[in-house]
């Protein structure tokens, strides 16, 4: 049996609407209670995971900006790395003017976004926290832990990888696609999988007592690392490609990973 689970929020534990319904509370709350481990595992701003956690009533480790900070489940952090301040500076500006390409950072406790583009799109969808605009000229380049690039272009977004790769090659920090309208960029070594390596070994365990779930590229590491795997139904079609032997389950708007976890630990 799995002592720890792990979760995506984003297509997996949410809706499509970003919500957790009230089955899903239930069936974590009824799974914490056993004395089970639960992990949130999000590319989401800390800020959003708290909140959430609060509003499930449960005490959770969270694994946020997609495993650059760490919390246990006193909310204390206990590992946080940032991106290099000459680094963060270029990929600022690299695409900052651009009207189809949402620049977005998340800071210490902050939430920034160029607010020309954020009208025009969907991609801002914090539960809790709210953006704030991004001004260069004030921005102090320090402390960030993640920059995302968001657009309905999605051939733009991946000449910008390839753009950002030839200057600076993937030897600085980790590009990865978290879904093909969302570009983003963290600390190099830092991701979802090492991530809960790490609090599972601070647990007492190791990654082949987790079970986690997932529907993203920024998931795919954490699924092939952990003792199983699961892919959400609704997954991006690459994360199945790549791992074509972990199962899949349920549908994020059906509740999929809740009745996975009610079938697998046998309550109701």
């Amino acid at each position: 049996m799995y002592n720890i689970v792990a979760s995506d929020l984003d297509g997996t534990l949410l809706t499509s609407k970003y919500k957790i319904t009230d089955f899903t509370k239930k069936t974590l709350l009824s799974l914490t209670s056993q004395g089970l481990h639960f992990v949130f595992a999000t590319g989401r701003h800390h800020i959003d995971v708290f909140k959430l956690s609060d509003e499930l009533n449960i005490q959770s480790y969270m694994i946020t900006s997609n495993g650059a900070k760490i919390y246990d489940n006193n909310k204390k952090l206990i590992f946080n790395r940032f991106l290099k301040k000459n680094i963060v500076m270029s990929l600022c500006t690299i695409r900052y003017i651009d009207i189809d390409i949402v620049t977005q950072l998340y800071c210490t406790n902050q939430w920034y976004i160029h607010s020309n583009q954020f009208n025009k799109h969907k991609f801002c969808n914090n539960l809790f926290l709210k953006f704030k605009i991004l001004n260069l000229n004030k921005l102090t380049f320090m402390n960030i832990n993640k920059i995302f690039f968001t657009s309905h272009n999605i051939k733009k977004l991946e000449l910008l990888k390839k753009e950002i790769l030839h200057i600076w090659s993937d030897k600085f920090f980790n590009i990865f696609f978290s879904f093909p309208e969302c570009l983003e960029i963290v600390p190099k070594g830092i991701s979802k999988g090492l991530a809960l390596k790490f609090v599972a070994e601070r647990l007492g365990y190791s990654l082949n007592h987790c079970i986690t779930f997932g529907d993203g590229m920024n998931d795919q590491d954490m699924l092939s690392m952990s003792g199983k795997g699961c892919i959400m139904n609704n997954a991006d079609p690459r994360l199945k490609s790549i791992l074509p032997n972990l199962e899949i389950i349920g549908n994020n708007n059906e509740d999929g990973v809740a009745h996975y976890l009610r079938n697998l630990y046998q309550f109701t």
